[in-house]
């Protein structure tokens, strides 16, 4: 396929990807991924228990768990770039950790690569590690 009509696809992928996000339909955003996505956010589970390696059926239980262990203040993208089937998204977090009461509040980029059926293959988030485990051990 084409760089170009690859990149609008990507484009369009992770705007739906947003769109469903952000009305809370997760299902349907978990439904964008392909059945052997590699989904990771790197981290200690046993210190934030939302990060790790999940296969496509664990996506839904990622949003219980954050929501679980955090009250969510600011989720914000800042940037979204494109190249072909790639994107990187840039943006801020920052989440209360019930817990301990701490704040959380981290830069992250999240790297998305879309397969030519359009579908999500890798879903790879960046954060402040360190300030997540700051934050959960008190």
């Amino acid at each position: 396929m084409e760089r170009g009509i690859m990149s609008d696809k990507t484009r369009n992928v992770v705007n739906e990807l947003l769109s469903r996000l952000g009305a809370g339909d997760i299902a349907g955003f978990a439904d964008m991924f392909a059945d052997d996505a590699h989904w990771e956010i790197p981290g200690d589970p046993g210190t934030a228990h939302w990060v790790g390696r999940r296969k496509v059926d664990e996506i839904p239980g990622f949003f219980e768990t954050i929501g679980a262990h955090t009250d969510r203040e600011v989720f914000e993208i800042d940037r979204i770039l494109v190249d072909g089937p790639n994107a990187v998204l840039i943006g801020r977090a920052r989440v209360i950790c019930r817990s301990t009461g701490r704040t959380i509040d981290t830069p992250f980029a999240i790297d998305i690569v879309v397969d030519e059926e359009g579908r999500i293959s890798r879903y790879y988030m960046f954060e402040d590690s360190l300030a997540v485990y700051q934050a959960m051990n008190g």
